[in-house]
């Protein structure tokens, strides 16, 4: 069902509401005006006949009474019957042509009232008994039953009338409605076509919506968001390319790496050579030759499994990991570096850091290699602080020292692979680590003043899937 069609059956549906609560509305208060000038009319002939008739009741004069009774009956069409009753409650006078009927004295008990009104269900139709005593503390009374012919014809009118007017409201409101809901919907179905011309990526075409209204000013804001999203994907086009050129220029082949590979093995393979060479002149080993081969072999296998960690893509296992317990474990690997190195570390890490999807062995790996930079950036001791923050969508972990800070000609080339200022450094650290927290979906940054110290920030979104 389209726009049009559903604004259409509402806007009839409010018609035909408005139609009938109007029918009802009128109806009923029409009703019940013409019900209240019928009962003031009884009332009234009631009334007047009680005060002409009280002398001929009171001296018993029966003729005169009837004959007043007769006299209004062929006045008043609308009265359909009077009786008169004495003041001991017998019927001493009516109109009626075959008889008083049975228990006519219970059929509007005044009950020592001065009037009463009785609404009658007859075989005739309504009727309304007017109850009017003649003489207050007695029994004497004047009934008068009036009918609601009229009234029934008024109802009849009213409704002959209302009817075919809501009729024609309806009918109106479904053409407006049809007119109207055009109006509406011509625009929408001008959007929906755009912004399937926006979901190709067409950006920077316009709608033809032309308005002074909110539709002209919808149109006006789809036209600057397509704008506004062609020049957003120029830049990120150029941005694209400027980045790809930039890892290129970063690592620009396979032969670079390997040629800075190489050169990390050269020199503890160039001890094990010069090593066995003298075991081969000379047979006998002793403990300091063995424990020198066993750091150098200790070198190779962590240049190879550091290499092997950057350049291969590891499938990773991701879970919901706790950072504050995580700091806790790698702050426990690297005591020994710590407290050898007469380090403080101060820890500022929120209780409620909420947890984050992750490769748990990955993302301890960032983390000790970026605490151990820190000790490494203190030879002669000093504090370390560890620091967490958190938002809607993201939380840091922040990792401060006060070392010497960073070169500022050598920030832009912290993350190279193979580049370092360490004599043993294999380069390949701060590489895999911003690796691993970008495969996060996160980001890895710094900020240094030299001489003054570093901090490395982890920041990571709150809920990471590993599709």
């Amino acid at each position: 069902m389209n726009l049009r069609t559903k604004i259409t059956i509402l806007t009839t549906a409010i018609a035909v509401s408005v139609g009938l609560l109007i029918i009802v509305s009128i109806r009923g208060e029409i009703i019940n005006a013409f019900r209240g000038e019928l009962e003031k009319r009884a009332v009234s002939i009631a009334v007047n006949l009680s005060d002409r008739i009280a002398n001929h009741v009171l001296l018993k004069d029966y003729f005169q009474t009837s004959k007043a009774l007769n006299e209004v009956m062929h006045k008043e069409e609308d009265v359909e019957y009077i009786f008169v009753t004495s003041e001991e409650g017998r019927v001493i006078a009516h109109t009626f042509s075959e008889g008083t009927p049975p228990d006519i004295i219970q059929w509007n008990p005044l009950n020592n009232n001065e009037r009463h009104i009785q609404l009658l269900d007859t075989e005739k139709g309504y009727i309304r008994d007017i109850g009017i005593s003649i003489f207050k503390g007695t029994k004497s009374e004047l009934h008068l039953g009036i009918r609601e012919d009229n009234l029934n014809h008024t109802r009849t009118r009213v409704r002959n009338i209302t009817v075919p007017l809501v009729l024609l409201v309806i009918f109106l409101g479904i053409i407006a409605s049809f007119i109207f809901s055009r109006f509406i919907t011509e625009p929408l179905k001008k959007f929906v076509e755009f912004t399937k011309v926006l979901g190709r990526g067409e950006y920077g075409k316009k709608v033809d919506v032309s308005s002074a209204d909110e539709v002209g000013y919808l149109a006006r804001n789809f036209n600057r968001l397509s704008m506004e999203l062609k020049i957003a994907q120029e830049k990120m086009e150029e941005a694209y390319t400027y980045t790809h050129l930039l890892q290129a220029e970063k690592l620009s082949s396979v032969g670079q790496i390997s040629a800075g590979l190489a050169h990390e093995l050269k020199n503890p393979m160039t001890t094990l050579k010069m090593l066995f060479q003298a075991f081969k002149e000379q047979p006998d080993m002793t403990k300091e030759d063995a424990e020198i081969i066993n750091n150098e072999i200790e070198k190779i296998d962590n240049v190879l499994k550091n290499f092997l960690g950057f350049v291969k893509q590891k499938s990773s296992l991701f879970e919901y990991v706790n950072l504050n317990e995580m700091i806790e474990r790698v702050l426990s690997l690297a005591t020994f570096d710590i407290e050898n190195s007469n380090i403080i570390v101060q820890k500022d890490m929120l209780e409620n850091l909420p947890e984050v999807k992750a490769d748990r062995a990955l993302l301890e790996q960032v983390f000790l290699n970026l605490i151990l930079n820190a000790v490494h950036a203190m030879p002669d001791g000093g504090e370390i602080r560890i620091s967490g923050k958190t938002d809607e969508f993201f939380t840091e972990v922040m990792i401060w020292d006060k070392g010497g800070g960073i070169p500022s000609d050598i920030q832009s080339r912290i993350f190279e692979p193979f580049f370092t200022t360490k004599e043993d450094g294999t380069g390949l650290g701060l590489s895999i680590a911003y690796n691993i927290v970008k495969s996060h979906g996160g980001k890895l940054f710094f900020n240094s003043n030299d001489g003054k110290g570093t901090v490395f920030t982890v920041r990571l979104p709150n809920e990471v899937s590993n599709e």
